[in-house]
């Protein structure tokens, strides 16, 4: 419900954007859209999820196109793709520290594909503001011209950035409940198997005391 008031509040503001700070923005949006690229790639390496491996799939598939459809949009705004800002610069570093911690290096296979799928929720949570923020000067811009490119881009893929955070989101805290529901089993029969063995060990004693 905040949500779509903040969105109606929007179409009644008037905001006059600077162009040549919006191509630096989408620059840095464009930069994370490649770094989500390869955490996807790298991720899916790592899931042992056949579900989450499906959709891993699907979202890197989506998210290559985001990268063509925001490439397009620089391009009819009169910027230059292949020019990366300075946030755009910074927004690369992200991507690769997340990629640096992915690996099966001192943990798990059940840890690594956990990890895996936290830096996807990282990297989406940002990508899913960008997408926000696109949206947003869509509904604010006073200038015709921001609305006619930007707005046919923010319809394709807002949608789908909603449907990656939120899966992905809602997934991790599932795997992560489970992960814990599971230790916890396994400590408890572990300590019924220990208590077992001690009053198998008491009563054999008692027996040879007996006799």
């Amino acid at each position: 419900m905040a949500e779509m008031t903040e969105m109606v509040k929007d179409f009644f503001t008037d905001a006059q954007i600077n162009i040549k700070t919006l191509h630096n923005v989408l620059s840095e949006f464009l930069a994370v859209e490649k770094g989500g690229q390869k955490l996807y790639e790298k991720a899916v390496t790592l899931v042992l999820d056949s579900e989450v491996r499906t959709k891993f799939r699907e979202f890197h598939k989506q998210t290559v196109n985001h990268q063509k459809i925001l490439t397009e949009v620089i391009e009819q705004l009169g910027g230059n793709p292949r020019v990366m800002s300075r946030t755009a610069k910074v927004a690369t570093k992200k991507a690769q520290g997340l990629l640096a911690t992915m690996g099966r290096s001192g943990i798990t296979a059940e840890e690594a594909e956990l990890n895996a799928i936290e830096n996807i929720v990282s990297a989406e949570t940002k990508d899913h503001a960008d997408w926000e923020l696109i949206g947003k000067i869509v509904r604010q811009t006073t200038d015709s011209r921001l609305r006619e490119v930007l707005g046919p881009a923010a319809r394709i893929v807002e949608e789908e950035e909603d449907q990656h955070l939120d899966w992905t989101r809602k997934k991790l805290g599932e795997m992560q409940m489970e992960t814990l529901v599971k230790e916890g089993g396994a400590n408890k029969a572990a300590k019924t198997s220990r208590k077992m063995h001690s009053n198998g060990k008491g009563a054999r004693q008692k027996s040879s005391n007996k006799a």
